[in-house]
C-alpha cells in the first residue's frame, strides 16, 4: 500500500527579498494559527515548538516571532480565533439588539454554536486544556476568558429580557448567565473530552432542551 504524504503548505516566497507581497501577507496569520492548531492537536501543547510551527506554515521562524513573542501568545491567538468566528456565526444567525429577538432562538444559536465549534475543530484544544492546565496556566486563563465573553452575551440578553418583562423570576443575571452557558456547553465539552464528540443532531436536541429549561425557570412564557 502506498504511503499517504501529509501535504504541507507552500513556503511563502517572497515578491522582493526580506518583503512578503500583500497578499502573502494577508493569508499569513490565518497560516500560522492554523499550523499551530495542526501541531497542538497532534503533538500537544508541551512538545510543540515556534520553529515546527513556522516549518508548518512554511515561514521562517523570525516571521513567527516578529508576530508572537512565545508559543503562549500563539494559543491565545488560536483560542481567539476560534470564539471570534463562532460569535461571527451567533451573530448572523441571530442579527440585531437580544431585546427583539426570541430568547429560545437566541440561545439556542449561541448554544449550537458553541458546541459544534467543541465538537469540531476546537474538540482537541479542549481536551488539551483539560489535561494539560496543571502543567500550563495559560490554558486555565484562556478557559475562563472564553467562559468568560460567553457568559458576557448570555448576561447582556438576560437583563434586556428582564427590563422587557419577559423573564419576571430572573433575579441574578450574573449567576443566571454562567448556570445557562454550562447547561448549553457542558455536555458537549465533556464529551469532547472524553474523545465522544456530540453529532449536530444531539447538540440540537439538547441545545434546545437546555434553553427550553433554563427560561421557563426564569418564568419566560414563550414556546
Amino acid at each position: 500500500m502506498a504511503k499517504t504524504v501529509e501535504a504541507r503548505p507552500k513556503a511563502l516566497s517572497p515578491s522582493r527579498p526580506g518583503r512578503l507581497s500583500a497578499e502573502q501577507a494577508a493569508e499569513l496569520p490565518d497560516r500560522l494559527l492554523d499550523a499551530a492548531l495542526t501541531l497542538f492537536s497532534r503533538l500537544g501543547y508541551g512538545d510543540t515548538t515556534m520553529e515546527q510551527i513556522a516549518k508548518q506554515a512554511g515561514a521562517s521562524t523570525k516571521t513567527i516571532y516578529s508576530r508572537y513573542a512565545n508559543k503562549a501568545e500563539i494559543l491565545r491567538a488560536v483560542v481567539t480565533r476560534i470564539v471570534e468566528r463562532t460569535i461571527a456565526l451567533h451573530g448572523a444567525e441571530t442579527p440585531g439588539d437580544p431585546a427583539d429577538i426570541e430568547p429560545l432562538t437566541f440561545l439556542t444559536s449561541l448554544g449550537r454554536q458553541i458546541d459544534s465549534r467543541i465538537s469540531g475543530d476546537a474538540a482537541a484544544l479542549n481536551q488539551l486544556a483539560l489535561a494539560e492546565a496543571r502543567r500550563f496556566p495559560e490554558f486555565a486563563a484562556l478557559h475562563k476568558a472564553v467562559v468568560g465573553r460567553g457568559t458576557g452575551i448570555i448576561r447582556n440578553a438576560l437583563e434586556q429580557w428582564r427590563e422587557n418583562g419577559r423573564l419576571p423570576w430572573l433575579d441574578d443575571p450574573e449567576r443566571a448567565a454562567y448556570l445557562c452557558m454550562t447547561m448549553l456547553t457542558d455536555p458537549a465539552r465533556i464529551r469532547s473530552a472524553l474523545g465522544e464528540p456530540m453529532t449536530q443532531h444531539e447538540i440540537e436536541a439538547h441545545v434546545t432542551f437546555a434553553a427550553r429549561l433554563f427560561l421557563r425557570g426564569c418564568g419566560y412564557k414563550g414556546p
